[in-house]
Formats: structure tokens, sequence, C-alpha cells
């Protein structure tokens, strides 16, 4: 069975769980250790995966001279998502702007989102000081900066350019195909992930209660990500690619990493569903597919800057009683799309980091009102990572038609 279909049952699956389990003291704490277990074994294999895939893909698109052409549609791509995504968002909250909902977390000590970033920056920047190649890949969990920047290195190594180099070239490819083999396995079975990890998202927001009691910030939420993915994006993958290919094929095709990213909040995980469905399903060459979408994973967080610009607005003007000016408001969607070109330094909670990061930077000061979003960041993390799964999608498409090599994959040959 095909993974989009197996992914949609895992999500409605994880919904009836958290129906049916919704009051149950218990269930919460059971399914969030569970989930816990199942996101870190994603972690766990997404590692070597880019270890050994990116290394590979590299160094053929070195060996090609087409490593320049890449490199330029991922920068492009995430730059322009970014942008046009924070901007959308900021024009439908301009349109229907909805105060923050008072939630479970809205009386917590002054300070406690902040404190939150302070340490995952501080753990973030700590792992990038250059000490010990090994040891930084052998300690890599959630921020992969380290891991993309030796693989980067060791790709251009290993570029095929002498007789003595080819050997190790080759033994790197075969090993980049044995990790392929690992994330088609990891594709096609990841709907227990899915499962799992979408009933604990469920039954938290159930618990809350918060949404149920303003629905009116949930609507604003489930309209910016309609929005998003079903009309920004495929916009602007149609210009990038001149409306020769069609961005819902590639939609469904990708449904698994979206609603994996949506289940788990968590961008790593996804990484190597998408490396394999871009390959397998959407026709993109390994050395394109292994070489954009770990990269993705780091500055392609448009989705990560919209809904940090519906977290922000609607804190703004639920501390201040009144609707944000034209100005502040453009200006908090620009901050919010530069920022989250770094904000994977706090992965699975990019949205604390953009808005904690905005409002320090304009010195706007809300009286820890803004800790009213540590109660829903995980619904909010769920919709910005599937918005940013189905980008890295898209963009390494859109990498692969900036150097020519993207084919169609006949549907009865998808995973």
């Amino acid at each position: 069975m095909k993974t989009w279909i197996t992914y949609i049952a895992a999500i409605l699956m994880g919904l009836a769980t958290a129906l049916l389990f919704g009051d149950a003291a218990y269930a919460s704490g059971i399914l969030s250790a569970l989930s816990s277990f199942l996101v870190s074994l994603g972690t766990f294999i997404t590692i070597p995966v880019i270890v050994f895939t990116l290394p590979s893909g590299i160094a053929s698109l070195a060996k090609n001279r087409k490593g320049g052409r890449t490199a330029l549609a991922v920068i492009l791509w995430s730059i322009a998502a970014a942008i046009l995504l924070s901007a959308a968002a900021a024009i439908i909250y301009a349109i229907n702007p909805v105060q923050f909902p008072v939630t479970s977390t809205a009386g917590s000590a002054p300070g406690a989102l902040s404190n939150h970033v302070s340490y995952m920056l501080s753990a973030s920047g700590s792992s990038l000081y250059p000490m010990n190649a090994f040891w930084s890949i052998a300690t890599a969990t959630y921020f992969i900066v380290p891991v993309l920047i030796i693989s980067w290195i060791l790709g251009l190594a290993i570029k095929p350019s002498a007789d003595i180099i080819r050997p190790a070239y080759t033994v790197m490819n075969s090993f980049a195909e044995v990790m392929y083999r690992v994330s088609r396995t990891y594709a096609v079975y990841g709907f227990f992930l899915a499962y799992i990890a979408s009933a604990s998202l469920f039954i938290d927001v159930y618990q809350e209660k918060t949404l149920f009691a303003a629905p009116g910030y949930a609507k604003l939420m489930a309209i910016v990500f309609a929005i998003s993915a079903l009309i920004i994006l495929p916009l602007l993958f149609g210009i990038f690619t001149r409306f020769k290919k069609n961005p819902y094929r590639i939609l469904y095709r990708s449904a698994a990493a979206v609603i994996a990213g949506f289940a788990t909040g968590n961008i790593v995980t996804t990484i190597p569903m998408n490396e394999s469905i871009a390959r397998q399903n959407n026709g993109i060459q390994k050395r394109v597919a292994s070489s954009a979408i770990p990269f993705f994973a780091v500055i392609g967080r448009g989705g990560s800057a919209a809904m940090a610009v519906i977290s922000i607005l609607p804190l703004f003007q639920a501390t201040t009683g009144s609707m944000p000016e034209a100005a502040v408001i453009a200006i908090i969607a620009g901050t919010a799309a530069l920022i989250s070109l770094a904000s994977s330094a706090a992965i699975g909670t990019e949205i604390a980091l953009i808005t904690v990061l905005s409002l320090n930077i304009h010195g706007i000061n809300l009286y820890g009102a803004e800790n009213a979003l540590i109660a829903i960041l995980p619904l909010l993390g769920g919709f910005a990572t599937a918005l940013d799964a189905y980008s890295a999608a898209l963009g390494s498409a859109v990498a692969a038609s900036f150097i020519d090599t993207d084919t169609d994959i006949p549907y009865n040959d998808i995973i």
C-alpha cells in the first residue's frame, strides 16, 4: 500500500485514539513516552543517513560541476519561502485578527520561555565549537549543523578527481545506497511513528481544552496552514519551475514526510523519509535529494516563520489590547523570516526561538504573556514542521530542475 494512504490512515487512527482515551489520566503520559522514544529512534536513523548520503551527493555534484546551481536553488528557495510564508501569515492575521487565547501555561514564571530558548542556543552554540569531528557526529542529536559541515567537507574531499580517490568515492556511494535502503524501510513503516506521535499530540490538545474554548485561534492556524500549503508554496514552486511541474502531485506523494512532520514537530526525523520519497516518488536524483534535503532542514523553515508570526502578533494584541499597526506587522513578519533561517538551533521549539528573539530584537516586553505559547507549542510546531517538510520536498524538486536531472515516476512505482 502506498505511503500516502498508510500515513493518512495513521493520523486518523491517532485522532480516534485521542478521542477514545482523551479523558484517561494515564493516556497522555504513556503516549508521550512512546512518542519521545520513536522520535529519538528517528534521529538515531537520521544521523548515519546524513553522514553517508550527504558526502556522496556533494562529491557527485562536484564531479559534474552542478554543486553551485544546486546550492543556489536551495538558498533562493529557502529565502523566498520564508519571506512569502511569513508575509502571507501576517496578511491573514491583519484580515482576521485574533487574540492569543489564555492557556494553562499563561501563569508560568516570567522568563520560562526565554530561559528555554537561551538554553537551546547555548547548547547549539557549544556544539559548533571545533574540537573533535568524530565526537561531533557521535553526540549529534537534533542540531545537525556540525554533521552537515563535516559531511560537506568530506564530500568535497572525495570528489573523484584523481584515480587514487575514485575507490573512496565508490565505497561512499555504495554506503549511500545502503542508507537509502534503510530510509525506504523507515518511510514505509514510519506510519507507526506517525500514529503514536499524532495520538500523543491530539490527546494533549484535547486535555488542554484551550482551543475548544477559543476556536478562533485554531481557525487562524488552520487557515494559515491551508493557504500556505495549497496556494503560496505551489505558486512559488510554479514560478521557480516555470509552471512545468505539478506541486500537488509532490504534495500527496510526499504526504508521509508531511504527516510525520505534523505528528512529531521534529524536522530531523523526517529527513530519511523525505530523501527516500524524493528519489522513489518524485524522480529526484539521489545526489540532489541527499544534498538538498538536509540543508532544507536547517535553513528552509518558512513554515516555522509563518506560525511564529501568528503567535507573536496575537500575543501582542492580547497584551496591549489593540491591533498592531501595519508597520509593526510588517517588521515582525520580516524579522520572523530572517530568524527562521537559524531556528534549527532549537529543533522542536523553533517557534519559541523565533518568538523570543523577535520580541527581544525589537524591545517588546509582553511581561510574561508569551508563556501562554508553551501549552499549544506542540500543535503550532506540528503545523510548522508539516509546512517545512512539504517545502523541503518542493525545494528538492526545484534544485533538480535547476540542473535538469528530474524525471517522472509512474504511480505504480512509488512507495
